[in-house]
């Protein structure tokens, strides 16, 4: 079964207003389309969701397959994809699973997993077991690029149901034009941030929307640890998608990494798949 972590499904559920919501997120997407050229194909992209990198990468004539946990955000991204030029529709699949149990039986000179889809990941083992996946996944000389946002220690201290104004969202399909507002609780122990993105209709609040999402705080050095000692060396990192270099004021950690050849882990070769290691351990 296709698992969905808690604090990441209701937030996917209605595709055509996610990509409404990011639609003028557009320098991370800039972003992996420049590095599929760069790198070239086949492209493994990680939380792919309605396909609003894949089919930029597709587009621009790079093989892709796209990967999610979330059925309503691939059959919007391959309805999306029927409507590209024919030759980019050959390049672009989508496949449903697990980002910790996957298993595609093929290897990608590109791994991506961009808009901090890697925060997902809410404990060391799910890090552990998509890792895990990744190398299994990689080609000897591949790369492993993603990214996560910086932590920000004032979210991890605001008032409790204190909630915070955004513009105004307007629904692509229903026009109904929605207060949005945002709160923030953090879990200091798991290091998880929660939090609660409220859309409050205007004269029906039964209508009103509430969706959740939390996401794993991943600080650098501990970044750097977990791809450390699950066989992953970095060769660069960046503090943005402008490839500034990683700062104190930086908004995003993207790091691209390669397998280490000389750690251990890089030469399991188990055929066996990550859940069902979990399931023995238990």
């Amino acid at each position: 079964m296709t698992r969905i972590a808690p604090g990441a499904r209701l937030h996917y559920l209605d595709p055509v207003a996610y990509e409404h919501l990011y639609r003028r997120r557009r320098a991370d997407v800039r972003f992996y389309v420049d590095l599929a050229d760069r790198v070239g194909g086949p492209v493994l992209e990680l939380g792919c969701g309605a396909g609003r990198v894949a089919l930029p990468i597709a587009r621009a004539g790079r093989a892709i397959v796209g990967l999610d946990a979330s059925g309503p955000m691939l059959e919007h991204a391959r309805a999306r994809a029927a409507k590209l030029p024919a030759r980019a529709r050959t390049l672009v699949t989508f496949a449903r699973g697990d980002l910790r149990t996957f298993r595609l039986d093929r290897r990608f000179p590109l791994i991506i997993s961009p808009f901090n889809a890697v925060q997902h990941m809410y404990t060391r083992s799910d890090v552990e077991h998509l890792l895990e996946r990744v190398r299994a996944h990689l080609e000897p000389s591949g790369l492993f690029v993603f990214d996560v946002l910086m932590p920000e220690p004032e979210f991890q201290h605001t008032r409790p149901g204190r909630r915070y104004a955004r513009s105004p969202f307007t629904h692509p399909s229903t026009g109904t034009r929605y207060q949005y507002t945002e709160s923030y609780s953090h879990d200091p122990v798991g290091q998880i941030l929660h939090i609660q993105m409220f859309l409050d209709h205007p004269t029906n609040p039964r209508a009103s929307i509430v969706m959740p999402v939390a996401h794993r705080q991943l600080y650098p050095l501990e970044l750097e640890a977990l791809l450390h000692y699950n066989a992953f060396r970095i060769v660069d990192r960046w503090g943005d998608f402008d490839r500034s270099p990683l700062g104190a004021d930086s908004p995003s950690q993207i790091i691209a990494c390669r397998v280490d050849r000389s750690h251990p882990l890089a030469h399991d070769r188990s055929p066996r798949r990550a859940g069902a290691r979990r399931r023995r351990r238990s």
